[in-house]
C-alpha cells in the first residue's frame, strides 16, 4: 500500500471541500493538503459544477430578514438553530471571500416566473465556482489527486483522533493511505448509490435518477465511514431535494417549472396532486416528490395555448419541444395514455375551473371548485387547441441524511462529543428536514468549507508550534 503524508486530507473536489483547501492554505502557508476527487479531471465537481448555485442572498450577499426564520420552519424545528444562525452570519463574509478568489457574483432572473426579483449567483455558475478554485488550491500549493477514492478513516488506536484514511489512487485502483492530523469529509450525499437509496427511500429509490452527471459520484461513502468511528446522524434519511424533469432531455436540470399553469396527470390519465398549491419555488420539491411516490416516477404535464402565449422561456430549462396535438384524444395517443381517462380528467377539470386569462406572474387565487385533488391557484379551463405535455419525472439533486455535525464543521458523536481530526461538509454533513430551504446548499457548502479550513489550519499550525 502506498503511504503518503500531509497536513490536512479533503475528500471531495465540490463547493465544500474546495473551500475548505483555500482556506487551510490562506491560513497555514506552507502547509500541505491533499484533495481527492474520485473523478478524473474533466469530470470534478460533484454537483458543484452543474448546478447554477442560486444562492438565497440579496445582491450585496445578504441574507433576508426572515433568513433564519425561514431554515428553521421548514425543517420543523429540527435542523441546529446554531447552524442556521452561523450560516446567515457567515453569507456575507462568504461572498466576499468568493470574490477575492476571483468569482464573481451577479444577480441573475431565476427559472420560477413568480419570482419577485433576481437572486444572486455566481457568473458561469457551479461550474465556474469549481475550476477557480481547482486553480487557487494549486495556486496556493495544494494538491488535487484525481481517481482518488477515500473507502476508510484511519484512527489513533488510544485516543481514537482520527489519523487520515485508506483507498485507492489511479486508474488500476492501486491501495493507498493518506495520512493527515486532520480530514473534513466533503464528498456529497449518497443520491449516487442504488444500495443506500433503496436502504432509505425502499424499493423505488433506485428509480431516482440524479439530476446531474456530478450526483451519480456521490455514493455515500463518507457517511458510512464516518459512521464506523461513531459518528452520530442528523437530517432525514427517507427524503431528499428532488427536481422536476423532462426524462426525454439529456441536459442537466432539464427542469419543467411550468407544471402549476397547467394539469399534471400521471401515465394512466388521472391528477394526483394539487399542481398550484402556492408558487413554485415553494413547491416544486414537494411536487416531484409526489410524482415519485404517487405517479409511479412518471408524469405528463398537459396545457393549451393559454400557457403557450406566455413568455415561459426561463422555466423551461428541457431543449426538447412539448408533444403537441390538436386534439386530447390525438394527444393522449402520443403520450400512449388511455383516450377515454385522460378526456373525463380534462373533463372534470374544465368544469370545475374559471374562465378567464392566464397570469403566470403570481398567484392568483384561481381555484377549482368541488374538485379532488383542487388546484388552489392558475385554475383555467385547458381548452384551446392545440393541446401540448412535456413527460416530467423526479430527479435527486441531493439527499437529506448524513453525518451530523456542529456549527464548526465538527463530526459529532451520539453523545454530542466531537470526533478529533474529523470535520464534514457540504452533502454529507445532513441538516435538512421535511423541505429544502432553496438556494442554500452550495452557500451552507462554502461557508462551513471556510469554517473547516480554519479549524484544521489552527490545528496545523498548533502541531507545528508544538
Amino acid at each position: 500500500m502506498l503511504e503518503k503524508q500531509t497536513d490536512l486530507v479533503v475528500v471531495g473536489c465540490g463547493a465544500g471541500g474546495l473551500a475548505t483547501a483555500v482556506r487551510f492554505l490562506e491560513a497555514a502557508p506552507g502547509a500541505r493538503v491533499v484533495v481527492l476527487e474520485r473523478m478524473p479531471s474533466d469530470q470534478r465537481g460533484g454537483n458543484t459544477a452543474w448546478t447554477g448555485s442560486f444562492f438565497r442572498l440579496d445582491p450585496a450577499g445578504d441574507p433576508a430578514d426572515d433568513f433564519e426564520e425561514r431554515m428553521h420552519a421548514l425543517s420543523g424545528g429540527l435542523t441546529d438553530k446554531e447552524i442556521i444562525r452561523v450560516l446567515a452570519e457567515q453569507a456575507r463574509p462568504t461572498i466576499d471571500w468568493l470574490n477575492a478568489q476571483g468569482v464573481e457574483t451577479i444577480a441573475g432572473p431565476t427559472y420560477f416566473l413568480t419570482s419577485k426579483g433576481p437572486r444572486l449567483m455566481p457568473a458561469g455558475g457551479g461550474g465556474a465556482i469549481v475550476d477557480r478554485l481547482c486553480a487557487r488550491v494549486t495556486d496556493l500549493g495544494g494538491d488535487i489527486e484525481y481517481e482518488a477514492t477515500a473507502t476508510a478513516l484511519l484512527q489513533d488506536g488510544a485516543s481514537g483522533a482520527v489519523t487520515g484514511v485508506t483507498g485507492t489512487t489511479g486508474p488500476a485502483g492501486e491501495p493507498c493511505a493518506w495520512r493527515a492530523p486532520t480530514v473534513v469529509l466533503a464528498c456529497g450525499g449518497f443520491e449516487g448509490s442504488k444500495e443506500l437509496l433503496r436502504e432509505h427511500l425502499g424499493e423505488a429509490g433506485p428509480d431516482l435518477p440524479t439530476i446531474t452527471p456530478g450526483g451519480r459520484a456521490n455514493r455515500g461513502e463518507g457517511i458510512v465511514m464516518g459512521t464506523r468511528v461513531g459518528a452520530a446522524l442528523d437530517g432525514q434519511f427517507d427524503r431528499f431535494h428532488g427536481e422536476p424533469v423532462d426524462p426525454r432531455s439529456r441536459s442537466a436540470e432539464a427542469l419543467v417549472m411550468v407544471y402549476p399553469y397547467g394539469v399534471l396527470v400521471d401515465h394512466r390519465g388521472r391528477r394526483f396532486v394539487d399542481e398550484g398549491a402556492d408558487t413554485p419555488d415553494n413547491t416544486f420539491e414537494a411536487v416531484a416528490y409526489r410524482i415519485w411516490r404517487d405517479a409511479d416516477q412518471f408524469a405528463f404535464l398537459i396545457a393549451d395555448q393559454r400557457l403557450m402565449r406566455q413568455d415561459v422561456g426561463r422555466a423551461l430549462l428541457t431543449d426538447v419541444p412539448p408533444v403537441t396535438a390538436q386534439t386530447l384524444d390525438e394527444l393522449a395517443r402520443r403520450l400512449d395514455v388511455d383516450p377515454g381517462t385522460l378526456r373525463t380528467t380534462l373533463e372534470a377539470y374544465n368544469a370545475a375551473a374559471t374562465p378567464g386569462d392566464l397570469d403566470v406572474t403570481g398567484l392568483d387565487g384561481v381555484s377549482t371548485q368541488g374538485l379532488e385533488p383542487p388546484k388552489s391557484n392558475w385554475a383555467r379551463p385547458i381548452d384551446e387547441p392545440p393541446y401540448v405535455a412535456w413527460p416530467v419525472t423526479c430527479a435527486i439533486t441531493f439527499t437529506f441524511g448524513g453525518l451530523r455535525t456542529d456549527a464548526g464543521a465538527r463530526v459529532l458523536t451520539a453523545a454530542g462529543d466531537p470526533i478529533e481530526g474529523l470535520y464534514a461538509v457540504g452533502e454529507v454533513a445532513g441538516i435538512y428536514h421535511r423541505s429544502y430551504p432553496g438556494a442554500t446548499s452550495v452557500l451552507r457548502a462554502l461557508a462551513f468549507g471556510r469554517i473547516a479550513g480554519e479549524q484544521a489550519a489552527a490545528r496545523a499550525v498548533m502541531r507545528t508550534s508544538g
